[in-house]
């Protein structure tokens, strides 16, 4: 009888043959319709965007530049801890949080490692998120992410359309977003981030106990599955758009997000890119449990937990 890990990974491998085969037959149904007269139609009365209201501001702002950067980082972490929380194994170390000070009050609470790591990169990008956000208010820049016209939807609707069929819409993302990014990010900052917070709070030590619930919304099964869908959705979310921002114009794109300049000759947001990713990845291999455990030392009690004996042939 084949093994339960056999077994998911050939679930796994099923999955991602069906959704070729998913995603190919919509490619050629989507190239089919805008070869055709309604199809032609459709996309001459939605081309893919709407008129953003009068004013709305243009470009990429050092402020929201400078989150995106920050979110994508801490994401890194965010995922990486998350998963090695699914996979429950032992955490090579134990945080305790020190009753001291402000905290003397207090019961202490141990954490795995991974679960501190998880909690204290989530803040930060908790906090960078606030940042955004209220930045987006006060500048206007939320009439660019925010949908703002009905069309969105069936404008929406044709961008999918273009995107399978490899026609990639027409787009001038200094000026606006298409209505399907549009939709996607408003979608992940509205609903996605707020989802991954609340649902990590109430998973968290910090939720209080009177409001813990054994059934229902405020269940810790109901909270596991939500996040565990955020986290899958974020990380779809992130192959997507880093996909699109290299195959539309990577040179145009990565010079507004990185450079904050409209520019589609320049390499700069090129270089900043790859500068970026440099220290994405040198951070990846520097901050290791090891790095994580003497920054937890800093603040907190940690029990380091000798390494697992080796098995034969290991």
């Amino acid at each position: 009888m084949p093994r339960p890990t056999a077994l998911r990974r050939r679930a796994v491998v099923l999955a991602a043959v069906a959704a070729l085969a998913v995603l190919a037959a919509a490619m050629i149904a989507a190239r089919a319709f805008l070869d055709s007269p309604a199809g032609a139609s459709f996309i001459n009365d939605y081309p893919g965007a709407y008129d953003p209201p009068l004013g709305t501001p243009e470009g990429f702002p050092a402020w929201l530049r400078w989150t995106h950067w920050l979110s994508a980082f801490l994401l890194l972490f965010i995922v990486s801890s998350g998963l090695h929380l699914r996979a429950g194994k032992r955490p090579p170390a134990f945080v305790t949080r020190r009753t001291t000070g402000a905290f003397a009050a207090r019961s202490p609470s141990r954490l795995g490692l991974h679960s501190w790591w998880h909690l204290v990169v989530d803040t930060l990008w908790v906090i960078t998120g606030l940042v955004y956000v209220v930045a987006l208010v006060a500048s206007g820049h939320w009439q660019r992410l925010i949908p703002t016209d009905v069309t969105v939807v069936p404008n929406a609707v044709s961008s999918a359309v273009q995107y399978l069929a490899l026609d990639w819409p027409a787009h001038d993302t200094w000026a606006g977003y298409n209505s399907l990014q549009q939709l996607f990010y408003a979608a992940t900052v509205v609903i996605a981030a707020p989802l991954a917070t609340l649902t990590g709070l109430r998973l968290s030590p910090v939720w209080p106990t009177r409001w813990m619930r054994a059934r229902g919304p405020l269940s810790d099964s109901a909270a596991r599955r939500a996040h565990r869908v955020v986290l899958w959705y974020f990380l779809a979310f992130t192959v997507a758009h880093v996909a699109l921002v290299l195959l539309t114009g990577a040179r145009e794109n990565l010079n507004g997000i990185y450079a904050g300049i409209d520019d589609a000759g320049s390499w700069l947001g090129v270089g900043l890119f790859a500068l970026s990713t440099g220290v994405m990845a040198a951070a990846w291999v520097l901050l290791r449990p090891p790095a994580q455990i003497a920054i937890a030392q800093r603040v907190a009690d940690v029990r380091v937990m000798p390494a697992p004996p080796r098995t034969p042939g290991g």
